[in-house]
């Protein structure tokens, strides 16, 4: 029963977050204008559906608090209360608090009894602004002369003689009895569990002790015993409080192969018309004398399992723990769920089918021996192949999931360090919709918070220097999240002071990061606080000032198979973007040779293939090349000698050229000797397996079992373009070879 409280309890957790979710997307709205009857009622709808579920689990912290917050909902929905701005903050301020005893009865941290106070008191403060507005209408209309006249009542003892009539009988003990057949034994069930399981159900009852019986009356001599043939049966007496249902539950696993009753009472015989039973295999197991009269059954008494009987009853599941009002009994590891559409599940399903019907079809195929057998064959496995890529899709769109989840728990991060800040900051989300792989998802929530924390404290000026500049004191930044060339782009964009190149250049310098004398371009000089151990922070706060924040950003970006790159403008903000792919599980890929070797360039770095004209390659004097298309001059990468796979750095004449991109723009050309084919690869991690390869993102397994490398088509670029930006670049060469 324990085990079923827990699927429950997780099952509440899970709507809670959804509940928080619309709650914060409720205020959201209403903090941007839109007071409308139905955000409202969602808002109030939230709280109460959390207030609800918690007070079904004894989650008392979590009701006393939800209910304080759904009184002060209450005025605002009935219309007494007008949402102005301070009202939301404290709105707000209360959501955060219930998120976070929502954490904790989940096992979470404990929340500061301060801050539940603090927010308490303001909620009441509402409440009660609400009854001083509304106290008059609400005040019983009685006159002030009105005396209220005392009514004089003796009540008159009557005795209609029903209580032996109505007395409850007393209940008896529940008895069990069960035998379990040779079927049981079989799929490797044991006697044993069902003793424990009526052990569990007696613990839950006070003083839950049971009595328990093994027949051994049918055990032949030690020469005659079969051992695939069940030989005993038990009798266990329970107390009179364990239900039937509970007792039933335990031979809900075995009822097909195990013979029991249930009976009030303690009469230790089984009745006359169960005296024959019969085994499976038609071997009577009980047998009566001639005359009919029961045979003398010999009785062993054995304790329960010591593991079981010994230990104190259990409480009751649902009770709550006297010390802090929330249930925190040991409950299972929480399993990860999601919800998906049901036409989702319906397409895959049909998908399934075909491809059972498909597998047939290919069945019949390899027994026919006939001339056309092997043509429809083809056909059947390139229809398959078809087939399969339907079903891999269809399921990376069950498991596709909104980032609105993610995007949404950022307004508390931007709330909580604009509050620590002293400034006025607004968030507005974009492209709460677009869908991305759920292990993506999950994995945004750490860089996202870092990067919007460093907005709020290092983008956006004080309301003081944004007045000074003309602009509004109310700072702004923008969330934007949508698909682009099979990526999924998300855009963080402040209107802050932007990057002061100057100042950062000189503590990369100051640290030892770049060298004095070092030329950088300002792409470069936006990446340096990107570097280990950079910060701009005069003094360590809770906020920023240890030089490891973004740093961690670009690792886990990188980790998720993405890039960062910045866009800055001095004095009027600075804009983020994170490439990132759509799934970490595969993707579509160019299969190229190049120095004898298979390798896979993602597809959505591809921007067009040709053959080489050596007319059109210029030699540089550092002994790099590039290659002029169509007037647009880009380095030009021999990938075989570039991995270390060749020892020439001159294509051969069949060489085939790549042209690839990055999310900022820039091109390269990539030699390769030829291209094989295009397919869908499964990306396999090859930090975890090997070791990190520079111009390698991971790895991937081929139809024919070899492994083959996954090129990192911007790491690549990077490496190539240096100095040169490649996006400024519109002029016809004029080198000479």
């Amino acid at each position: 029963m324990s085990g079923d409280m827990d699927d429950i309890l997780q099952v509440f957790f899970q709507e809670c977050e959804e509940q928080l979710l619309e709650l914060e997307r409720g205020l959201s709205a209403l903090s941007d204008g839109d007071s409308g009857h139905e955000t409202i009622n969602a808002v109030f709808r939230a709280v109460h559906s959390i207030k609800g579920g918690a007070a079904s689990f004894g989650l008392e912290n979590l009701v006393r608090f939800a209910h304080v917050f759904e009184s002060s909902l209450d005025g605002l929905r009935s219309g007494r209360i007008v949402p102005t701005h301070d009202i939301i903050k404290i709105f707000l301020k209360a959501m955060d608090v219930l998120s976070d005893l929502v954490a904790e009865a989940r096992g979470g941290p404990s929340v500061d009894a301060g801050r539940i106070a603090e927010s308490r008191s303001e909620l009441e403060a509402v409440i009660g602004k609400d009854k001083e507005e509304t106290g008059a209408a609400t005040e019983d209309a009685a006159p002030q002369d009105f005396v209220p006249v005392p009514v004089s009542f003796e009540p008159v003892p009557v005795d209609f003689g029903f209580d032996d009539a109505f007395a409850a009988p007393a209940a008896e003990p529940l008895v069990v009895t069960f035998r379990p057949q040779a079927a049981m034994y079989e799929r490797g069930d044991d006697a044993r569990n069902i003793l424990i399981g009526l052990a569990d159900a007696a613990k839950a009852v006070p003083d839950g002790e049971i009595a328990v019986t093994c027949d051994t009356s049918d055990l032949p001599p030690f020469d005659e015993l079969v051992p695939d043939r069940p030989y005993l049966s038990w009798r266990v007496v329970l107390p009179a409080e364990v239900s039937d249902e509970s007792a039933n539950a335990v031979f809900d696993w075995v009822s097909d192969v195990c013979e029991f009753t249930l009976s009030r009472g303690n009469d230790p015989q089984p009745q006359d018309d169960e005296a024959v039973t019969a085994g499976e295999d038609g071997a009577e197991l009980k047998k009566t004398p001639e005359d009919g009269s029961p045979a003398p059954v010999p009785q062993v008494e054995i304790a329960a399992p010591p593991a079981v009987v010994a230990s104190p009853p259990a409480p009751v599941p649902t009770a709550a723990p006297a010390n802090n009002g929330n249930a925190r009994s040991v409950r299972r590891p929480e399993q990860a769920s999601i919800r998906v559409d049901l036409h989702r599940i319906d397409d895959l399903m049909d998908l399934v089918g075909e491809l059972v019907i498909a597998q047939a079809a290919i069945e019949s195929l390899c027994r026919r021996n006939d001339s056309t057998a092997q043509r429809e064959m083809a056909e059947s496995i390139t229809s398959m192949k078809a087939l399969t890529r339907d079903i891999q899709d269809a399921v990376m769109a069950v498991r596709a999931q909104p980032v609105r989840s993610v995007f949404q728990r950022m307004q508390r991060v931007v709330r909580e360090a604009s509050s620590m800040t002293h400034k006025d900051i607004v968030l507005t989300l974009e492209g709460e919709d677009t869908e991305v792989d759920r292990t993506l998802v999950e994995k945004l929530t750490d860089p996202l918070t870092h990067m919007l924390r460093n907005a709020v404290d290092h983008g956006i000026e004080s309301a003081e220097d944004r007045l000074a500049a003309g602009k509004p004191a109310e700072g702004h930044i923008l969330l934007s999240a949508g698909h682009r060339s099979g990526r999924i782009l998300i855009t963080i964009k402040d209107d802050g002071g932007g990057i002061n190149r100057e100042r950062v250049l000189a503590i990369a310098v100051k640290r030892g990061i770049v060298a004095p004398d070092a030329v950088l371009t300002d792409d470069e000089i936006n990446n340096l606080i990107f570097a280990p151990g950079f910060s701009t922070a005069a003094t360590v706060s809770d906020l920023s000032g240890r030089g490891v924040g973004m740093d961690v950003v670009k690792q886990a970006i990188l980790g998720l198979g993405g890039r960062v790159t910045i866009h800055s403008v001095e004095g009027e903000g600075t804009t983020f973007c994170l490439s990132l792919p759509l799934t970490l599980a595969v993707l579509d890929g160019m299969l190229i040779v190049a120095g004898e070797s298979t390798m896979v360039i993602p597809i959505s770095s591809v921007v067009e293939t040709m053959m080489i004209n050596p007319a059109d390659i210029y030699s540089l004097p550092d002994g790099s090349r590039m290659v002029s298309i169509r007037g647009n001059c880009m380095p030009l990468i021999p990938l075989g000698f570039k991995l270390g796979l060749s020892t020439s750095d001159k294509p051969s004449a069949d060489a085939v050229i790549l042209i690839v991109e990055n999310e900022s723009g820039a091109r390269v050309a990539l030699v390769v000797d030829k291209i094989c084919d295009q397919a869908q690869v499964v990306i396999k991690s090859i930090e975890k397996n090997y070791r990190q390869i520079p111009g390698v993102s991971a790895a991937t397994i081929l139809g024919d079992g070899s492994v083959s490398l996954i090129l990192d088509v911007p790491a690549l670029i990077a490496s190539a373009i240096r100095n040169i930006d490649t996006r400024s670049q519109n002029t016809r060469s004029g080198l000479a070879a």
